[in-house]
């Protein structure tokens, strides 16, 4: 459920980038009225591929695999090797580049397994 609540706040700042998005690009024409069609398309794509990172980040973190250090029993993620739930590690940084060229930073926890040792980060992935 809190997950839910997340993913319904983070809607509401993606409708805000989105609208920052079509704001921008009318003052971004605006100011270069002789702009071709291939920088008309680069501006536009610019501004859609930070937010298209940012939903990205935000779907990403709000997966049960990215809250290992929470969950407990049924929740917590398996090793992929032998099965047993795994123990939350501590976070880490990973930095990802999407399709669109954007630098995507994601904070996750890294996950090990009690019984053979085996990590992922992120965990289940």
């Amino acid at each position: 459920m809190a997950r839910r609540k997340r993913l319904e706040g983070a809607a509401q700042r993606w409708a805000g980038d989105a609208e920052s998005v079509w704001t921008g690009m009318a003052d971004w024409r605006a100011a270069h009225p002789k702009a071709t069609f291939s920088e008309i398309e680069a501006a536009l794509d610019e501004r859609l591929n930070q937010v298209r990172a940012r939903v990205l980040a935000d779907l990403a973190l709000a997966s049960a695999a990215a809250a290992v250090a929470g969950a407990s029993g049924e929740e917590r993620p398996a090793c992929q090797r032998c099965g047993t739930g795994l123990q939350a590690r501590g976070a880490s940084d990973r930095t990802l580049l999407t399709q669109g060229g954007a630098e995507v930073r994601l904070e996750r926890t890294y996950a090990a397994c009690p019984t053979c040792g085996d990590g992922t980060f992120p965990p289940g992935r």
